[in-house]
C-alpha cells in the first residue's frame, strides 16, 4: 500500500518541531584581554581537572521558557591560563610538578537570567569559583572564593544564545579580575614570596 502523503508531511514537521525543541546551546568565546602586570619571581602551575575542564550547567526554566546548556569550563581554563601566564615568571599549564605554587580551580555553581525572566533587557551570569592554593609539597595554603558576575544587553543580537554567550564572557573576565586582585595582595602570597633563603649548614669545621 502506498503511503499517505499528507501523513508523510505531517510526520516531517512532527520531527521538524522535535529536532527545535532542543536546549540552547551556549559556547562562551575565549576573548579574554591579557592582564597587565608585573610577574611575580614564582613558577606557577593550573591543576585543573576533568571536571572542571568540561564543566556544563544544564538548566530548563520554568514554563514558558526553555532548556539552556552552558558550557563553562573549556573558557573559564582559557581564562586562568591567560591570567597565570602574565602573573607569574614562569607558568606550567598542565602540570603542576616542579612548580612554585600551584592553582586548582572548581566551580561551586552556575546561575543565570534571561531577558524574559527578569523583565530586562539584559542576559545576565553568575559563576561562583572555588580556587585552592598549594605550595610546591601539595600543601593547601589557601582557598579563595573568586564570585564572577556579567550582563549582556539585549540589543542588535542574532540570537539568544549570543545574549548569554556574551554574558557569560563576561562574567569569567569579571572572575580573572577578581583573582588578579587577590594574587596582587602581598599578604595572600606573601609565605611564598618572601620565604626566607635556605641556610647553608656547611660542615661545620673552623677555619
Amino acid at each position: 500500500m502506498n503511503p499517505n502523503p499528507s501523513r508523510i508531511v505531517i510526520m516531517l514537521a512532527a520531527l521538524a518541531l522535535l529536532a527545535g525543541c532542543g536546549p540552547n546551546r551556549v559556547e562562551p568565546p575565549s576573548r579574554f584581554p591579557r592582564p597587565v602586570m608585573a610577574p611575580m619571581a614564582l613558577t606557577a602551575a593550573l591543576d585543573a581537572d576533568t571536571a572542571f575542564k568540561t564543566y556544563v550547567h544544564s538548566e530548563k526554566l520554568p514554563p514558558p521558557g526553555q532548556a539552556w546548556r552552558l558550557s563553562i569550563g573549556p573558557a573559564s581554563v582559557d581564562w586562568m591560563k591567560n591570567l597565570l601566564a602574565a602573573a607569574f615568571a614562569g607558568f606550567n599549564p598542565d602540570s603542576g610538578t616542579g612548580a612554585d605554587i600551584v592553582f586548582r580551580p572548581s566551580i561551586e555553581s552556575v546561575q543565570f537570567s534571561t531577558p524574559a525572566q527578569s523583565r530586562t533587557e539584559f542576559y545576565e551570569a553568575w559563576i561562583k569559583y572555588k580556587v585552592d592554593v598549594l605550595d610546591k609539597s601539595g600543601k593547601v595554603v589557601a582557598n579563595w572564593p573568586i564570585a564572577a558576575y556579567g550582563k549582556r544587553r539585549d540589543r542588535a543580537l542574532t540570537s539568544a544564545e549570543e545574549g548569554m554567550a556574551e554574558a557569560v564572557n563576561k562574567a569569567m573576565r569579571d572572575g580573572a579580575a577578581g583573582l588578579a586582585l587577590e594574587l596582587r595582595d602581598p599578604k595572600r602570597l606573601g609565605s611564598l614570596l618572601y620565604a626566607p633563603p635556605a641556610v647553608n649548614q656547611g660542615n661545620g669545621n673552623a677555619s
